[in-house]
């Protein structure tokens, strides 16, 4: 185990950390569910693919629970039919003709999008007066000094193999965190929390399927299975041969019946995720294996994890967020010198950010790719 094997095992905390947070103390979600689920498909996937495989909750499910103040069960109902539709389209493969649809200039495009949303997210919170931070005497550090400091931080480290950036951001912010909070710490009850088991009902299954299963069916085809295989082959070359997409859809699709049964919200792989890993120093399994088994941890204290979370300061999130979030974007570098390509993956993220929804940004995509090739094809005709 290297110092970069830790660092990237933290790589993407600030997407995985801040949305489990917020359905645990606003939806009321199971914290031990969540964090056994989130930890168990780290080390599943990480065995299995045998490259640090990202861990996501579904972020658009995540977005319409949190607006809705949805119920746990409605949440977990919205795994089960996420979980068995993908299971299906693994099992008979029709995920490799699906993924066809996904060409080139929309994969770039989903994956600018979805970093230009990691990195306006990472903003917010790098900016945001609620991420001050309260010291000792009255004192405040404002969410941009955080921020600012974070960021230098970063630069300053980069590359560095003695003092991996990630892992010292996130000793620094766990340190200021107790600076902040001394003395009035929150209270660590040792034992899970007793798993509520779903009983599903057909109006409530009816109802989360137009509601969430189908905008977030088209959002985690086209960026946590497509994108995500695309992303893994660049970053990680040959040892990703087993990232594919019918693999992927196997692994969300199993994930998620099972962890629906307790309640667990949904959970899938995601392209800036593996991008967030890979930046922040992980290179195998064993980085999977480590934040893995810090969820099963956090799953051990129950509602206390919250308050363990806590402890980092949102203007730290929001610094790993932006990072990754550029770094995310800027795949779409080995199209720059083909303009209608370019074209079309620039529409795509500036759609997805625009409308917070990377299934109208690859709508657009899907639209303009249909009339660029019409136009191909008409010039191609002879007179």
């Amino acid at each position: 185990m290297t110092r970069w094997d830790l660092a990237g095992a933290f790589g993407d905390i600030g997407v995985l950390f801040p949305i489990a947070i917020a359905l645990i103390s606003l939806n009321h979600v199971d914290p031990t569910a969540t964090f056994l689920v989130a930890g168990a498909t780290y080390v599943l996937a990480g065995r299995y693919f045998q490259i640090p495989m990202a861990v996501q909750p579904f972020k658009a499910v995540a977005a319409i629970a949190l607006a809705m103040a949805l119920p746990p069960s409605a949440i977990a109902s919205a795994g089960l039919l996420m979980g068995g539709l993908l299971a299906f389209v693994g099992a008979t493969n029709l995920a490799t003709w699906l993924a066809k649809l996904f060409t080139l200039p929309i994969v770039r495009g989903i994956q600018l999008g979805l970093g230009l949303l990691l990195a306006r997210e990472g903003l917010r919170l790098m900016s945001s007066p609620r991420s001050m931070v309260i010291l000792g005497a009255g004192r405040t550090l404002a969410a941009w000094e955080i921020g600012l400091a974070g960021a230098i931080l970063l630069i300053a480290l980069r590359g560095s193999r003695r003092l991996p950036a990630a892992l010292v951001l996130l000793a620094a912010g766990i340190a200021l965190g107790l600076a902040s909070r001394w003395g009035k710490l929150p209270a660590l009850d040792w034992g899970p929390t007793p798993f509520a088991f779903l009983h599903p009902h057909f109006g409530e299954m009816r109802r989360v399927l137009t509601l969430l299963v189908v905008p977030q069916f088209a959002l985690t085809f086209g960026n946590s299975i497509v994108a995500t295989e695309n992303t893994a082959q660049i970053l990680y070359g040959s040892q990703a041969r087993r990232v594919t997409a019918r693999a992927l859809c196997i692994s969300i699709g199993l994930i998620n019946l099972l962890g629906s049964m307790i309640q667990a919200p949904p959970f899938c792989h995601g392209s800036g995720g593996v991008t967030a890993h890979y930046q922040f120093g992980a290179r195998n399994p064993r980085s999977s294996y480590v934040i893995g088994g810090v969820c099963i941890f956090l799953a051990l204290f129950g509602r206390a994890a919250v308050g363990l979370l806590q402890l980092i300061p949102a203007a730290v999130l929001g610094v790993l967020l932006l990072y990754v979030g550029i770094q995310h974007g800027a795949y779409v570098r080995d199209i720059l010198r083909n303009l209608p390509l370019l074209a079309i993956a620039v529409c795509v993220g500036v759609v997805s950010l625009l409308t917070t929804n990377l299934m109208w940004g690859f709508l657009t995509g899907f639209v303009l790719q249909g009339i660029l090739w019409l136009s191909q094809r008409s010039v191609k005709q002879p007179a």
